[in-house]
């Protein structure tokens, strides 16, 4: 049986690698100097807050000294719970350059937070509605990223 820390540890290296991996592919991303926000911007920003969650994670459980407590790996409602999450992402990235970006987030976000919890639909649909919004000003005029807008555009 896997204890706690040592899955933390495992995890928090594995999260960390994914940073580099997403920081050094933002290395490659070129972009004109001249624009106000180079395309890599984003990109670098959350690779380097991913990496350091990564490395926070291991370290604080590498360091932690005291009883840890047992993993009890999920049964197959669990598995069933992980694929589906899994399914659901894979439907986002696809239907980001034909739905667009914003609508494709509400309809992400939204169906993640109703299969989660089955009893919270209107709230599945705020937050959806919140998200899309924040991705369309935040990210699309305000940063002015180019991201898809799918049925916005048309």
């Amino acid at each position: 049986m896997m204890s706690q820390r040592k899955g933390d540890i495992y995890a928090g290296c594995f999260i960390a690698l994914l940073g580099a991996v997403v920081v050094y592919a933002a290395s490659q991303i070129r972009g004109d100097v001249e624009e106000r926000l180079p395309p890599r911007t984003l990109p670098y920003a959350v690779g380097f807050m991913t990496l350091a969650g990564g490395l926070g994670l291991a370290v604080k459980s590498w360091r932690f000294r005291g009883p840890a407590p047992e993993i009890h790996w999920p049964g197959r409602d669990g598995f069933v719970r992980i694929a589906a999450n899994f399914l659901l992402l894979a439907l986002f990235v696809i239907l980001i350059d034909v739905l667009g970006m914003p609508i494709a987030t509400f309809l992400y976000i939204s169906a993640t937070i109703w299969y989660i919890d089955r009893k919270r639909t209107i709230g599945a649909l705020v937050a959806g509605g919140v998200s899309a919004l924040v991705v369309y000003y935040l990210f699309m005029k305000f940063l002015e990223l180019p991201f898809p807008m799918g049925l916005l555009e048309r």
